[in-house]
């Protein structure tokens, strides 16, 4: 390259990108990527390596994307909660944060060990978990029973089982007649793929 080039600012650049040798770009991997996922949530499993090897707990949440699960009683950090505008004040608590999905094995439930699994299917076609070390099913846990029950207690916003069907709009027998036809346009629209400037039979 000619040495006057280097002399000017625009030279010195260029020659940088010139001598640079070519790098790939890594990309961002998680590491192992599965889509047979043996632990779902309310499983019992144990931490096989890092800084929590040896601990045991139920399984709170899977977040798939990201191959990590969610512990209970695993992997302990604490976060703080900031004081909120209503007077409530801030504090510290103590929760579990997620683990990689590789550095835990479900846990037997007929032994109390950690073991690889299998799956079979069962005379009826059902797929079933099998342990490795026993030979055992392991059944899957009821997603149900750690659902939050929905509260059926009426508040002050709920309409009464008594006023459901009590009509309190105006004239509702003056307009029904163009409220079904409304319905009627609409769905030929949305059927036939017409504009509301065509005419209908």
């Amino acid at each position: 390259m000619n040495s006057a080039l280097l002399t000017s600012g625009w030279g010195r650049k260029l020659a940088k990108k010139l001598m640079k040798t070519p790098t790939k770009k890594l990309k961002n991997n998680n590491g192992l990527k599965t889509n047979r996922w043996n632990i779902v949530t309310g499983d019992v499993v144990r931490v096989m390596e890092g800084p929590q090897e040896g601990q045991q707990g139920k399984v709170l949440d899977v977040i798939r994307l990201q191959n990590r699960i969610i512990i209970d009683g695993v992997n302990l950090r604490k976060r703080s909660i900031k004081p909120t505008a209503d007077g409530t004040p801030g504090k510290m608590v103590t929760k579990p944060v997620s683990i990689h999905y590789s550095n835990v094995m479900l846990v037997d439930p007929t032994t109390g060990e950690p073991t690889k699994i299998s799956r079979r299917f069962l005379e009826d076609g059902s797929k079933v978990r099998v342990s490795k070390k026993s030979g055992q099913i392991i059944p899957k846990p009821d997603p149900l029973l750690s659902r939050v029950p929905r509260n059926i207690i009426a508040g002050p916003y709920d309409t009464a089982p008594e006023d459901v069907f009590e009509v309190t709009f105006d004239d509702y027998e003056l307009y029904l007649p163009h409220i079904y036809e409304t319905k009627r346009v609409n769905n030929y629209i949305s059927d036939s793929g017409h504009d509301d400037d065509d005419e209908l039979d």
